[in-house]
């Protein structure tokens, strides 16, 4: 994986292109943290690989709730509590 400096990007888009046709995909950086993902695409797989990563960035979501779920020990509720907390939270309320 090669890493571009934001600054490259912006002053020297050419060559930048130039090393994405060569790598594939690029990270683009500022002041040394990423901040995107660049990735060649060809015009035919377009809408594919826009919906790919979507699913990719989705699955991350879920994976990270799941991580500080267990770490906060939400992963060790009792069927039962769980319902009587979907009981309580239908319940209707007063107006």
């Amino acid at each position: 994986m090669d890493f571009v400096p934001y600054r490259l990007l912006r002053n020297q888009p050419g060559q930048v292109r130039e090393r994405l046709a060569e790598h594939g995909q690029l990270v683009i950086t500022n002041e040394g943290q990423p901040i995107a993902l660049m990735v060649s695409v060809d015009g035919s797989h377009l809408e594919e690989l826009v919906v790919l990563l979507a699913r990719v960035r989705a699955q991350l979501s879920v994976s990270q709730m799941r991580r500080e779920a267990r770490a906060r020990g939400l992963d060790q509720l009792d069927e039962r509590w769980i319902q009587r907390e979907i009981r309580s939270a239908r319940k209707p309320r007063p107006r």
